[in-house]
This record gives structure tokens, C-alpha cells and sequence, in this order.
């Protein structure tokens, strides 16, 4: 993407960024879950969103997007994500 894109990657792979997906990281470690968890269960919470479409291309990864739904974000926990976030 870098590559192909190096305006686009200029203002989107930025050590502010890179925070901001650590602290996330940090998140959903805290509460037992990874990343792909947080951000899989981010979208499926926002009642606007009607369906998540996730890349795969081996059977485990089918599994994990399919787990991924399984934590359901708490009011208090998507504050707390939007907070970390937040710019």
C-alpha cells in the first residue's frame, strides 16, 4: 500500500497512529481478547453497521472473524475505546 499510494500512506502510517493502535492493543489484552477481537467486536456494536465483511483466506482466520464477534462491547468499554482513539 505504501507503495502503490505514498501520499495516502504518508497520512495514515504516522507514529500517532501507531500509539493509538498500541494502546488499543493494550485494550483488548487487558480484557483477554486481541485486536482482530477489539476491532471485529467495535463494529458489530454500532447498531448503524448491518454487517462486518472480513477477508479470509484460510479456514482459521473464517474461525477467528467468527469468534471475534463473541465479545460484545459494553457501553463503558466503548467509551473507554472512543476515549483511546480520540485524536
Amino acid at each position: 500500500m505504501a507503495q502503490a499510494m505514498p501520499q495516502r500512506a504518508e497520512g495514515v502510517l504516522t507514529d500517532d497512529n501507531f500509539a493509538i493502535i498500541g494502546k488499543l492493543r493494550a485494550f483488548a489484552e487487558e480484557h483477554g481478547y486481541t485486536l482482530l477481537d477489539l476491532a471485529m467486536s467495535w463494529l458489530s456494536s454500532k447498531p448503524v453497521i448491518a454487517s462486518v465483511i472480513a477477508g479470509a483466506t484460510k479456514p482459521e482466520q473464517v474461525k477467528a472473524n467468527a469468534e471475534a464477534v463473541s465479545w460484545r462491547l459494553s457501553d463503558d468499554e466503548m467509551a473507554q475505546v472512543n476515549e483511546l482513539s480520540a485524536r
